[in-house]
């Protein structure tokens, strides 16, 4: 037993190792160097984001390990970021210029090519891109959309102020009312909002296996598949996420710096298939030592049940019997006992063969003795009496004779 606790212990420790190694650091996310308010990742192989303390707007080629470069727009006289989305060519960043005019400019994703610039008729303060628009929404929770590629000042204003957007992606809108329920609707905002669930939060985004991603009021990160369960943040308190849904991967924006800033990106749907590779023999291997010490308790098992039988069947005999552990010395006692009890009728036997004759003659002589009175007292008289002292007296020598 001592060895198969020691094998099992072995990969037990083994897989132990492999879990608290090699699974941390797939869950963990990646310090990415910087300082953003917000990053968004576009199909092109880019990730924008904006920061107002430190130049503005920036770009990192993916994957990105912190290789920044800052987007020159002087020439639009930025005073402030708002916000800035992207999709599979285009980054559209939402700002106000040195005179409080809100504009939108549209840049390729590369960060190579003709821009785009014009105003927002409104005081936008976040977009959100859907395939076929980019919605514009203000503090107050006003809407217009603009046809892409919204090149062109093409401006349509939506009615709906009840749920405010926090997010979207190619056919739907994500928001919350104002009591916290998240919400969904089409792109187009014709359908009437929806509640997603029992979700109470903003919705950030959506997965390409439909998982949603958001933040709660608490500021503690979820994910949504049906259920709501937590999303690990290494204890960081999230203050932005965004999803890239072609490249499986997640960026978040934190409170608080990590070691290289608060920019921080992991894998939407980690592989654990490395890990399950490594992990899956040593358990195969724990598998078949608990067979083998089942399989051994088992023969264990049954050959102790045959032994309890077999006593249990010898106790019932000697109960039955009356046998105990004297029976031996009893039964011998009680068989010399019997022996001479046999030797000593042996004995009386043969003594009363020996007298045998001698009981016979005396029978005989009576009988002799009873017929000579019944027969001859009357013929005789007296004389009978002397007849049968002769006739006894013959009947003792004929004895005597006979014992010699």
């Amino acid at each position: 037993m001592a060895t198969f606790q020691s094998e099992y212990e072995t990969s037990t420790n083994a897989i132990d190792s492999i879990v608290t190694t090699q699974l941390s650091s797939v869950l963990n996310w990646l310090n990415v160097p910087g300082t953003l308010v917000k990053a968004s990742s576009s199909a092109a192989g880019f990730v924008w984001g904006f920061d107002n303390t430190r130049g503005g707007v920036w770009t990192c080629q993916l994957p990105c390990t912190g290789n920044w470069s800052n987007v020159d727009l002087s020439q639009y006289q930025v005073s402030s970021v708002l916000d800035l989305t992207t999709d599979e060519t285009n980054v559209y960043i939402l700002y106000t210029n040195d005179a409080g005019v809100t504009s939108l400019l549209v840049t390729p994703a590369s960060n190579q090519g003709t821009r785009t610039t014009l105003l927002v008729p409104f005081s936008a303060t976040t977009i959100f891109s859907t395939h076929t628009y980019i919605w514009a929404q203000d503090a107050s929770n006003n809407k217009q959309r603009c046809p892409k590629p919204c090149t062109m000042s093409n401006w349509q204003t939506a009615t709906d102020t009840s749920v405010t957007i926090t997010s979207s992606d190619d056919t739907t809108l994500y928001g919350k009312d104002s009591t916290g329920q998240a919400m969904q609707t089409n792109e187009t905002l014709q359908a009437p909002w929806q509640p997603i669930g029992d979700v109470n939060g903003t919705i950030y985004g959506k997965g390409s296996d439909g998982t949603l991603y958001g933040i709660n009021s608490e500021q503690n990160a979820f994910q949504y598949d049906g259920k709501i369960t937590p999303l690990y943040t290494n204890g960081l308190n999230p203050t932005n996420l965004s999803v890239d849904s072609q490249a499986n991967q997640l960026w978040m924006t934190t409170d608080s710096p990590g070691d290289s800033g608060n920019l921080f990106t992991r894998s939407q749907k980690p592989d654990y298939s490395t890990i399950m590779n490594a992990v899956s023999p040593l358990d195969r291997t724990r598998d078949k030592i608990v067979d083998s010490v089942e399989t051994r308790y088992q023969r264990q098992t049954d050959v102790m049940t045959v032994n309890k039988q077999v006593e249990d069947v010898v106790t019932f005999f000697k109960k039955m019997f009356n046998i105990d552990g004297d029976t031996g010395k009893k039964a011998n006692s009680q068989v010399g006992h019997l022996n001479e009890n046999i030797r000593q009728s042996q004995k009386e036997l043969d003594q009363i063969k020996n007298i045998e004759p001698l009981l016979l003659g005396v029978i005989v002589l009576l009988l002799a003795l009873t017929l000579l009175y019944l027969i001859t007292s009357s013929i005789l008289g007296s004389f009978v009496h002397i007849v049968a002292i002769g006739i006894i007296g013959i009947g003792i020598m004929n004895f005597s004779t006979s014992n010699k």
